[in-house]
C-alpha cells in the first residue's frame, strides 16, 4: 500500500510540473491584441534551434495600418525565477482587424527548466511614424504575480549581442 501510495504522489507530481502555464498579458489601451499564446521549452535538433519556443497569434485593433511591432516574451523556471526576456519582432504591414502569428526561439542559461511565459505587447509603430509603448510599471506588477521581486529594469535592457 505504501508503494502504491508512493508511486502516485510521484505520476502527480510529475503531471503537476508537466502542465506549463502561458499567460497573456491583458493592455486595455493596445493597438495591438494577442489572441493566443503558446510557449514551451524545444530540444535542439538537425534543423530546429533549442530554447523557448513562444507563438503568438496578435490582431491589429486599430483602425490604422501597424508596419512594426514587439511582443514582449517573458519566461519563468519551475521555480518561478525569471530565465529570459526578450522581444518577438515583426515588420509585416498590419491592416485594420487583421490576424498575423510568430514564433520566436528565446536561449538561456537553464532554459530547459522552462514552466511560466508571458506575453504582452511591447511597442507598436504605425505607419505615420507614430510609436505606442507598453505601461511596463503595469506589465512588472503582472511579472510580479509570477516572481515577486521582478525587477522591471530588466525589461528596458538592451541587447548587445553578446
Amino acid at each position: 500500500m505504501k508503494k502504491l501510495l508512493l508511486l502516485l504522489v510521484g505520476i502527480f507530481t510529475s503531471v503537476s510540473l508537466a502542465q506549463k502555464t502561458s499567460r497573456i498579458i491583458e493592455q486595455s489601451q493596445a493597438p495591438i491584441k494577442i489572441v493566443s499564446y503558446e510557449a514551451d521549452y524545444q530540444k535542439g535538433g538537425k534543423y530546429s534551434s533549442k530554447g523557448i519556443r513562444h507563438e503568438v497569434e496578435y490582431r491589429n485593433i486599430s483602425k490604422r495600418n501597424i508596419v512594426a511591432l514587439k511582443i514582449g516574451l517573458v519566461s519563468f523556471d519551475v521555480w518561478n525565477e525569471f530565465l529570459n526576456q526578450t522581444g518577438g519582432i515583426s515588420m509585416i504591414i498590419l491592416s485594420p482587424n487583421e490576424t498575423e502569428d510568430g514564433t520566436w526561439i528565446a536561449r538561456a542559461y537553464g532554459d530547459f527548466s522552462f514552466y511560466t511565459g508571458l506575453a504582452y505587447v511591447s511597442n507598436v509603430r504605425f505607419s505615420n511614424g507614430e510609436i505606442w509603448s507598453a505601461d511596463l510599471d503595469n506589465i512588472a506588477k503582472e511579472l510580479r504575480k509570477v516572481e515577486k521581486d521582478f525587477d522591471v529594469s530588466t525589461l528596458i535592457e538592451k541587447d548587445t549581442g553578446d
